[in-house]
């Protein structure tokens, strides 16, 4: 375990800096004694915090290996987080491969969702929340340009605790996963 003794390396190292690097003395007593004795204090701090991290995950793999997937998860979740082009890409393929159908051959569940995601559009009551590593896609009761009474106040708008219910679509990884599953049986053969 050589690499336990990393700490040890480190601070030798930044005692062998500060040794050699002395502050000139019109500068002491003033802000930039302060600032630099905050940088190293910082450098410090989160040099310390490395060095225990390193020195957990020798002690307990499983749960460095837990954390650093998750980590890994999210970071990949993040670069692949979709947004409204995305949306309107997928949105363009299902509706394509819905209009290829004859119209009482369509799944009216799917025609009913992609009609309502198209008034949506039209209306522009359709926003997009992006949360970093998912997108959420609900409508809104007014129109983003409306200037009125209504569409103005804190009052009418759409509350924290009935947001759930304004909710149509989740993005994650890429794809929109309700218009996916509406999309899936789309023809004759939904039944």
């Amino acid at each position: 375990m050589q690499f336990l003794r990393v700490g040890g390396r480190i601070t030798a190292l930044r005692q062998r800096l500060t040794d050699r690097i002395q502050m000139p003395e019109r500068f002491k007593g003033t802000f930039v004694e302060k600032w630099v004795q905050y940088w190293n204090g910082l450098v410090r701090d989160y040099t310390e915090v490395a060095v225990g991290v390193v020195r957990e995950s020798y002690t307990k793999p499983k749960k460095a290996l837990l954390y650093g997937s998750g980590v890994l998860f999210m970071y990949q979740a993040s670069l692949k987080n979709p947004d409204e082009e995305a949306f309107m890409t997928l949105l363009r393929g299902a509706t394509n491969r819905m209009i290829t159908v004859p119209v009482e051959l369509q799944n009216p569940v799917s025609a009913d969702y992609l009609l309502t995601l198209e008034r949506a559009i039209n209306q522009k009551k359709l926003r997009l929340l992006s949360l970093g590593i998912c997108t959420i896609l609900w409508v809104d009761l007014y129109d983003e340009d409306d200037c009125t009474y209504p569409a103005i106040c804190e009052y009418t708008k759409v509350g924290v605790f009935n947001f759930h219910e304004r909710i149509i679509d989740v993005g994650f990884w890429n794809q929109y996963w309700r218009l996916n599953s509406k999309m899936r049986n789309y023809d004759v053969n939904y039944l």
